[in-house]
């Protein structure tokens, strides 16, 4: 159980690579596949941790949903460094194999640059929480302003409006004297005014004088009122429209914003005023891409395995025993003995695929096996080995070592060597 339990351990980053573990160990490249499967799960962990880091910065989400989103992330991730680690180059060549980075390219990038600006944000907290302070402080001192504003408009159009409501009543004064007028100058014309004498005399033309005046004086304020009027009127709208832009600018100025786009933009600020906080911010962006692409860049620039030299050979086999049974298929008469001869060699070709696979199990296990006997030889040689020094050790007087006992007499000999 022991043994299966290490195995396990040993094969968990050749699995998390994408190979066959009984392939690499065949071939000898599980030390290498061993350190791409490493990278694998290192920037698969990376890639969970720092979306759950993003979901929850940028959406404040319960960590449920934050955990199911960055394992869904990290399982994709998983599986595409997965898929470049293991896949086999088919053509020899720096930019051939160059070409494994752009779909890598085209999620680190763009991924690697929004994880950075949630970093900066989480890292940035209190810088952030201070400019948006100091924006609140220069939002009241607008508001202030804008109340001041708002104040002096409401005074102009009380006034406008007075003005225009002494048009309207001097108007009605000069309309509402001239029915008197007229009926004054209609009961002298009659005779039944003050003089009783039938016909328009002299008092009559006096009457008839106040009676022009009257209605001139209506027609002079009803021009006024029209002219006038309509410029209050216009002039009223426009102080309503600033009236109503600045309650709109007071309210939305007044509103406590702390969501993503507000720390956005306090963020943008910090970094125009702090250039430190910039080269920060820089080398964050720097660090998730190229954390991101450690695995595809290890893959492109390490030498060609044996094991993508096998992958190809087993590709190119596989293309010619299909391009040998439809060469068959075509050039025989009768198609149903083209169709056993190609399952002929299909199946040769899978019973050599299946004594390849035997031949590899017999060698990693007589490898296990020979690996197992040397651990046990050496233990036993390093047992023997102690237990002759133990040997050793007692036979000595005093119980020193020998090292000590020749190094001592070493030292009396040349004292004895230097006395006259």
């Amino acid at each position: 159980m022991s043994s299966t339990k290490a195995r396990f351990r040993l094969h968990l980053f050749l699995r998390a690579s994408g190979v066959d573990p009984g392939e690499a160990i065949f071939w000898g490249e599980a030390g290498r596949y061993r350190v791409f499967g490493a990278l694998v799960l290192f920037t698969t962990l990376m890639a969970t941790a720092t979306m759950f880091w993003a979901v929850t910065i940028a959406t404040e989400a319960p960590p449920q949903v934050a955990v199911a989103v960055s394992l869904i992330w990290g399982f994709g991730i998983f599986q595409i460094d997965r898929w470049l680690v293991s896949a086999h180059v088919e053509r020899d060549g720096v930019l051939h194999r160059l070409w494994l980075l752009v779909p890598r390219l085209a999620i680190a990038v763009p991924m690697g640059l929004l994880i950075a600006w949630f970093a900066m944000l989480g890292v940035g907290a209190k810088e952030i929480q201070q400019q948006l302070d100091v924006d609140r402080l220069r939002d009241a001192s607008a508001i202030s302003a804008q109340v001041r504003d708002s104040s002096e408009l409401a005074n102009q159009r009380t006034t406008l409006l007075a003005e225009k409501t002494g048009l309207q009543a001097e108007y009605d004064r000069a309309a509402a004297a001239i029915p008197a007028l007229q009926r004054a100058f209609d009961e002298e014309c009659n005779g039944t005014g003050g003089t009783r004498t039938p016909g328009c005399g002299p008092i009559a033309q006096v009457k008839l004088g106040d009676l022009n005046a009257g209605k001139a004086a209506r027609d002079t304020a009803l021009r006024r009122l029209t002219t006038r009027g309509a410029e209050i009127d216009a002039a009223v709208q426009q102080l309503d429209r600033r009236i109503a832009a600045s309650a709109d600018a007071a309210s939305v100025s007044t509103a406590h914003n702390d969501g993503i786009f507000a720390r956005r933009a306090a963020l943008a600020r910090v970094l125009d005023n702090d250039p430190e906080a910039r080269q920060l911010y820089h080398l964050l962006e720097i660090v998730f891409v190229v954390v991101d692409l450690v695995p595809a860049v290890a893959k492109v620039f390490s030498p060609v395995s044996l094991v993508d030299i096998a992958k190809r050979h087993r590709r190119g086999r596989a293309q010619e025993e299909l391009a040998a049974a439809t060469t068959a298929e075509r050039d025989s008469p009768d198609v149903h003995a083209a169709l056993i001869y190609a399952a002929s060699q299909r199946a040769e070709s899978l019973r050599a695929q299946a004594d390849a696979r035997r031949a590899l199990d017999d060698a990693y296990l007589t490898h296990r096996e020979f690996v197992r006997r040397e651990a046990e030889h050496r233990a036993a040689e390093h047992a023997a080995m102690l237990q002759a020094e133990r040997g050793l050790h007692r036979s000595l007087p005093h119980g020193r070592p020998v090292g000590r006992a020749l190094a001592g007499r070493v030292r009396r000999r040349r004292r004895a060597a230097r006395t006259p």
